[in-house]
């Protein structure tokens, strides 16, 4: 499951969504920090900045220009339906990026709080899904 994609269109193109070492790459660069670093980022501004690096690692990847600031990208997702965030949600989720996923962590945490209820285990997933 590392290599999922989703396409989705942006600024008129149809453009693929992929996480992995790439986009990881981008973003590192651009926030001047080193990958064990990303743990320590705020998440909602994480997963903005991992989707505008994906985007910018899929017009390297293509070749094409990249013809879009981070600004746009953030008010795309601000716009998106929540079912199409999800879906982004869940490939970045089930992505590798170094050694184990984020999405075996993220059970880790659950696992964590298995003391809770049902119920607020899901509203803790709900909202690491919601910008």
């Amino acid at each position: 499951m590392a290599n999922e994609t989703i396409k989705l269109e942006f600024k008129g193109r149809i453009r693929e969504l992929r996480f992995g070492i790439g986009p990881t790459r981008i973003l590192c660069e651009e926030l001047d920090i080193q990958p064990s670093e990303m743990k320590d980022l705020d998440f909602n501004t994480f997963i903005q900045d991992i989707i505008s690096a994906s985007l910018k690692y899929d017009c390297l990847l293509t070749g094409v220009p990249i013809d879009f600031t981070k600004w746009e990208v953030y008010q795309w997702i601000t716009d998106m339906e929540q079912e199409t965030f999800q879906q982004i949600f869940d490939i970045f989720l089930k992505t590798r990026i170094i050694g184990k996923s984020i999405y075996d962590r993220y059970i880790k945490e659950l696992d964590k709080n298995a003391g809770q209820t049902t119920d607020s285990l899901d509203e803790k997933k709900n909202s690491l899904g919601t910008i």
